[in-house]
């Protein structure tokens, strides 16, 4: 007899399409190796500090779509330069899962993805992909003159 060991799943959440544009951030989500049918995008500071904030996703198609207002993000933190890494909870068991661009297959995206940055509150927010090809948000307030 031979007994066959199941490898469950590996669980991600990747990101589809981003759509920056007119102060906000339009992202489409899919979940891979989780099913579920509300989510939540969480946002958190690196820094180690305790900012947060945690967007509703809209559910569509099996898919999930969330716009991230500028405004938000660039009101939240007073430091001169911050960090946002994204996450998605889908409301099931384990924790958040770290937001990734990884629906072409291709490992560096970090080297190829490229979003313009964007303008809100006197903040530069940047959407980029870090060395792990998750993604993450920059934001840097811009000198007065």
């Amino acid at each position: 007899m031979v007994k066959l060991a199941c490898t469950p799943p590996e669980r991600t959440a990747e990101v589809d399409e981003v759509r920056p544009r007119r102060g906000r951030i339009g992202l489409r989500l899919s979940l891979v190796g989780v099913v579920a049918d509300r989510a939540t995008l969480i946002l958190r500071a690196r820094d180690g500090g305790q900012a947060e904030m945690r967007l509703p996703v809209d559910s569509y198609g099996g898919r999930f779509q969330v716009c991230i207002p500028l405004d938000a993000l660039a009101t939240a933190c007073i430091a001169r330069d911050w960090i946002w890494d994204l996450y998605l909870d889908a409301g099931t068991e384990g924790a958040p899962l770290r937001l990734g661009r990884h629906p072409d297959g291709i490992a560096g995206e970090k080297n190829v993805f490229v979003c313009p940055a964007q303008h809100a509150a006197g903040v530069r927010v940047q959407l980029y992909c870090t060395v792990t090809d998750d993604l993450s948000i920059a934001c840097a307030r811009e000198e007065k003159r």
